[in-house]
């Protein structure tokens, strides 16, 4: 059976649900397809899910922060209720989405899409369904370790759905997805270490700040082992096993080994070459406009484009333009300049804008703001050992280059900042606002002078 659309989207998550029903709004005949519950990874699997566990922790973590200043402290996490409240969320997610889906009129597919052809799919090898437009919004899934025994390695999915909290966890990887965990784990209760092949764990954030995030994982009780290649795992006695470096002779001991080393694009099952649909591991290669550079029938969105940056809020851009290139002809242009970007560890690290090297290496004339914000009064009264910012301001116009913030609220309080740099707002701007006072945000003026 043959199935006709104007626009097919391969995908439920954020990118894929926006232009689904931005399509539809716009009296297009719209199909969307999914092997996997619908949702996606952010709202299933990914940042939402994470959030429930991070509040958690954050709370926790704060209660024993301020024991000192008026505050008993919470006795710990409790895991299984963490979890039944987390997965409350996530299990409604798919017949919500469903749901949207109907109401709009959009067609669904329930199963994995292979392109047969440059504007045809099918959908588990039966149904096949041809599209003026096809749109690849599957995401990103966890790259492979290449090492013997990585199966024994668990995903952040199975992170987010275990039923107990081991006593030990070791982390393979030292990006966001294992600082952030790692984290949780130590706030509840784990003893938590961190492998890292390169010298500094954060590799895409500003290393200065970075440094003071490692310190207070340290100070937490996080282990963090850096220059650490990985080169196996096996199970001994009910643990794992994990060795590395030269000669596989250093060693790790671990109930649980979890997968933080990194994400691609999962196109595997598309049978792309097909579709006559050029990609790499970062996603499929598209124009400026989103759509493949060899398939002018496809476009893709979110963290399966060869885009700079995987994150909710870009994959939600995408959607935005690619929606409108579809229905009106390629003129709208996807912008990842100044997008702000945050790690949410205990206390969060938050970033936009150039980091001092990128500074040096533009040629501007520029100097630094930057210092610990520990005797600052937000600080001092939740008890916060560890904080800094570090502002370059260009000489002469006051204009922000970088912000790179490291503590309490460092991930609400980087949106200033990037409203600030978006718009051309400069410093002498900021600190014409009367700020809602005393707050995170209203500490801006010490960072601006």
């Amino acid at each position: 059976m043959t199935r006709e659309f104007d626009v097919l989207v391969i995908g439920t998550g954020t990118s894929g649900y926006t232009l689904a029903l931005a399509c539809r709004e716009a009296k297009r005949s719209v199909a969307v397809a999914d092997n996997r519950p619908y949702g996606g990874t952010c709202a299933m699997r990914g940042c939402q899910p994470k959030k429930y566990l991070v509040a958690t922790a954050e709370v926790v973590e704060l209660a024993h922060q301020m024991s000192k200043i008026g505050v008993r402290p919470a006795t710990g996490i409790d895991w299984a209720a963490l979890m039944r409240s987390k997965t409350a969320f996530t299990s409604a997610v798919p017949a919500r989405t469903e749901n949207d889906f109907k109401e709009a009129g959009i067609e669904m597919f329930h199963g994995t899409s292979q392109f047969v052809s440059p504007a045809e799919i099918t959908v588990n090898n039966e149904t096949i369904v041809r599209a003026e437009h096809i749109v690849v919004a599957t995401g990103a899934r966890p790259a492979p370790l290449g090492f013997e025994g990585e199966d024994l390695v668990m995903t952040s999915e199975d992170f987010l759905e275990l039923a107990s909290m081991p006593p030990r966890l070791a982390f393979i990887g030292g990006g966001y997805i294992s600082m952030e965990f790692a984290h949780v784990a130590r706030a509840a209760g784990a003893e938590v270490t961190v492998l890292h092949r390169g010298e500094r764990v954060l590799k895409n954030f500003e290393p200065e700040v970075v440094d003071q995030l490692t310190d207070a994982a340290r100070d937490f009780g996080i282990r963090i082992v850096t220059n650490f290649q990985v080169c196996g795992a096996k199970r001994l006695n009910g643990s794992i096993t994990i060795n590395g470096n030269k000669d596989c002779v250093d060693v790790y001991q671990a109930d649980l080994a979890i997968h933080g080393a990194g994400r691609v694009a999962n196109l595997d099952e598309l049978n792309l070459p097909a579709g006559g649909v050029e990609h790499s591991s970062r996603g499929v290669i598209v124009n400026e406009f989103l759509q493949s550079v060899s398939n002018p029938c496809v476009y893709a969105i979110g963290d399966a484009s060869a885009t700079p940056l995987q994150l909710a809020t870009t994959a939600d851009m995408d959607a935005d333009v690619a929606a409108e290139n579809i229905l009106s002809g390629n003129h709208q242009k996807a912008d990842y300049e100044l997008v702000p970007s945050a790690v949410f560890t205990l206390p969060p690290l938050a970033g936009i804008g150039m980091s001092e090297s990128e500074a040096t290496k533009s040629g501007l004339r520029f100097h630094i703001n930057r210092g610990t914000m520990t005797r600052w009064a937000s600080s001092r009264r939740i008890g916060q050992k560890h904080a800094f910012y570090k502002v370059l301001l260009e000489d002469g116009t006051g204009r922000i280059l970088g912000a790179h913030l490291f503590g309490h609220n460092a991930a609400e309080v980087i949106n200033i900042f990037a409203l600030a740099m978006k718009f051309g707002l400069t410093t002498r701007d900021l600190k014409k606002v009367l700020w809602a006072y005393p707050t995170h945000v209203s500490d801006l003026k010490y960072m601006l002078d």
